[in-house]
């Protein structure tokens, strides 16, 4: 997009300039503009004042779901999402108009990709903390309503952890992924495990592998992929146990618990004090399953959605 003034700033597509800014107010999103290919600039704006300072930034990413568009096999009421995010830097006191500003760039950018598809279902979505009410305003404000509950659940590493058996025959690595064909099967099977059908993208995944502490606990049964956990670090004394998937053939045999015993195991031996996980409210079966590792609720966050 061309450069245009809105009152006393400038919005503007992301540079590689404004890593190091952005990373002073989110450094995880400088993570993913810098190093995961699936954040564009032409998708990241950034409100910028007269001396250089950036007020404020928002990007629109396709969600795993997107990348299934032209999958001619999906029915006809299949959702495909867009998820978007809206940050201020408060340390330069942004006037109030930026974050409306910048909502008008991201939705204009969605409301041109769902025109490439106007036969198709398509969303624009956001997740936001239950205890954050400001961001509700706003998100609602602008014609969101909330879609599914998102639950948070955490497992204390101090207490014991069980061993689970698996099935003879079935092997659990520490899958490194070293080749690209190897991230293909993964991402072939997560496919096939996920409820959703809808795997993260090759890009994503690249990403994910090289943030601190990265690993895959994945069951194998003759060379075929049976179901995973990854787990990264999420600080000094937490770490994540998420993407867990057991391919249909091989659900309620133990496959589930067993690699996500060893997940855990990992974290501990790292010197992780906690493991978080977060798992959709409605998927009673999963809950279930946490709840009997030992895992407890944390936090809940609610997905908002726009549907265009």
């Amino acid at each position: 997009m061309k450069e245009f003034r809105v009152h006393s700033y400038t919005i503007r597509n992301y540079q590689d300039k404004d890593a190091d800014q952005i990373a002073g107010v989110d450094f995880m999103a400088m993570l993913a503009y810098r190093y995961n290919d699936d954040y564009i600039s032409e998708n990241i704006f950034c409100a910028v004042n007269a001396e250089g300072g950036i007020l404020g930034f928002a990007h629109i990413v396709p969600d795993s779901t997107w990348f299934l568009i032209e999958d001619g096999s999906r029915p006809t009421d299949f959702l495909y999402k867009l998820n978007v995010d809206i940050t201020l830097n408060e340390d330069l006191n942004p006037p109030e108009h930026v974050q409306d500003e910048l909502w008008a760039c991201i939705l204009n950018r969605a409301i041109e990709y769902r025109g490439r598809y106007p036969e198709k279902r398509v969303r624009v979505s956001h997740t936001i903390s239950t205890d954050d009410l400001e961001e509700m305003d706003f998100y609602l404000s602008k014609g969101f309503d909330t879609k599914r509950t998102h639950l948070v659940m955490k497992r204390d590493l101090t207490e014991q952890i069980p061993h689970h058996p698996f099935p003879e025959g079935m092997v659990i690595k520490n899958w490194k992924m070293d080749s690209q064909q190897e991230e293909e099967q993964y991402l072939e099977a997560e496919a096939k495990g996920d409820l959703n059908g809808a795997p993260w993208s090759l890009n994503h995944l690249k990403w994910n592998k090289g943030g601190g502490d990265w690993a895959a606990f994945t069951a194998f049964y003759e060379n075929e992929v049976a179901g995973s956990v990854m787990t990264w670090s999420l600080g000094e004394e937490r770490g994540a146990t998420e993407n867990i998937f057991v391919l249909p053939e091989w659900r309620r045999k133990g496959v589930a618990k067993a690699v996500v015993t060893q997940a855990l195991k990992h974290l501990k031996d790292s010197g992780k004090k906690e493991a978080t996980l977060g798992v959709f409210g409605d998927n009673g079966g999963a809950v279930s399953l946490y709840l009997a590792m030992g895992y407890r609720m944390m936090d809940t966050v609610l997905e908002f959605g726009l549907d265009l």
